[in-house]
């Protein structure tokens, strides 16, 4: 079908894209040390990832070397670490930004991504078990060109300790020293740059969670009463999930509800085509009202309204919301979606590449293209297996949600 690419297909490994070179970004001419090398003794598999060489770094040829890095070593010091020898250090643009007049300068996008390739290689050769994403620039660097929709800055992505999967490292990003610097007296931000930093720390020595592939315990069915019937006789917490074909249900002509899928596990979910036989809808309505399987969702508003606008099927009873539980435990904008917490909790990105461009509305009426995907036998499976990745990252998000709260 037209129209649907990966991930992979659509950029080479690190986001690197035809045209992004040292010679396209140029600014080896100008420095003092031009592609600059790490710099450190790594003893405790730390890797400290900075923005771009200042004036003082380029000409002693070594990151950390101004007035900023006397304040990060302070800190690292202060937290028991040396950075220059239990960690390696680099940045993401790793020659001398400069302007017309030769003055200090933030690197540009293009900077950045030129640069990116070369970042790539050195995280290969360190395996680095912990990467610490100092600023704004960083950040964009190792995750930006992974991540779809709204990117936001260092505010939304600082505090979180992401097991990468690329990466295969722990990539904690927090503020740049420079930050820090700026701030008035005895500041907030350097309590929670602190408090950033002794949690990127923590993670030494914690294994790396991976249950490899979501797709893999996924069980894409057509036998739509034989799964709804297992899962009634397992009563036990279900995170669901439906997709639709737009936003709100009420042009109750236009609109339809295409698939569902479960999960009471952490490694294993179901997705099924929503069911239209009214023998199967009766089971269905059972299951979504029986007391005995709380139900679970990311956004529980949504499921609620379009069951009970296009069914008459009223969820009860509700367990657990993760967006809420999301907005509860960090109020920061932009982070309580379930790919955003799937992503930073679990490593887990970019499991909606294929099907993500049809779930966007196109039209004034509020209607996606998602039918363009059930007209396709291929497609509608893979809509389904994502349907099915949801309901699994949703009930894992939950447990972990739940432990952090305390309730369980």
């Amino acid at each position: 079908m037209k129209g649907f690419f990966n991930i992979e297909q659509t950029q080479t490994k690190g986001g690197e894209t035809k045209g992004n070179s040292c010679a396209s970004c140029g600014l080896y001419r100008f420095a003092l040390t031009p592609k600059m090398e790490p710099y450190g003794g790594f003893k405790k598999g730390i890797m400290v990832i900075g923005e771009a060489p200042g004036e003082d770094e380029d000409r002693r040829g070594r990151p950390w070397q101004g007035k900023m890095g006397r304040v990060l070593q302070r800190k690292y010091k202060q937290l028991g670490l040396d950075l220059f020898e239990d960690c390696v250090s680099l940045n993401a643009v790793n020659c001398h930004p400069t302007d017309k007049k030769g003055a200090n300068r933030g690197p540009t996008d293009q900077e950045i991504a030129c640069c990116r390739p070369k970042v790539m290689r050195i995280i290969e050769q360190y395996q680095p078990e912990i990467i610490i994403l100092h600023g704004g620039v960083p950040t964009t660097s190792l995750i930006g060109h992974k991540w779809r929709g709204d990117f936001g800055g260092i505010m939304k992505w600082r505090g979180w300790t992401i097991p990468d999967r690329e990466y295969n490292a722990w990539v904690c990003p927090t503020f740049h020293p420079s930050f820090i610097e700026r701030q008035e007296g005895a500041s907030e931000a350097e309590v929670i740059w602190a408090r950033d930093l002794e949690q990127a720390f923590s993670r030494q020595g914690v294994p790396f969670p991976n249950r490899g592939e979501p797709e893999a315990c996924v069980e894409v069915s057509n036998d739509i009463e034989g799964v709804l019937m297992k899962l009634l006789d397992h009563p036990y917490m279900t995170a669901f999930d439906i997709e639709t074909t737009g936003l709100k249900p009420y042009n109750t002509d236009a609109h339809k509800i295409v698939t569902i899928s479960f999960c009471q596990s952490p490694d294993k979910a179901y997705a099924i085509p929503f069911p239209t036989e009214k023998k199967h809808l009766r089971i269905l309505k059972t299951l979504l009202k029986s007391p005995g399987v709380p139900k679970i969702a990311a956004n529980m508003k949504y499921e609620d309204n379009w069951l009970q606008v296009l069914y008459g099927i009223k969820v009860y009873p509700w367990l657990f919301d993760t967006m809420q539980a999301a907005h509860i435990l960090n109020n920061h904008p932009g982070i309580t979606s379930l790919k955003f917490q799937s992503y930073v909790r679990f490593g887990v990105l970019g499991y909606d590449g294929e099907v993500s461009p049809y779930l966007k509305s196109g039209n004034s009426h509020g209607v996606n293209r998602i039918t363009e995907l059930v007209e396709n036998e291929e497609w509608f499976q893979k809509l389904l297996l994502y349907n099915g990745v949801d309901s699994l990252m949703t009930y894992r998000l939950a447990i972990s949600q739940m432990r952090e709260l305390n309730l369980l």
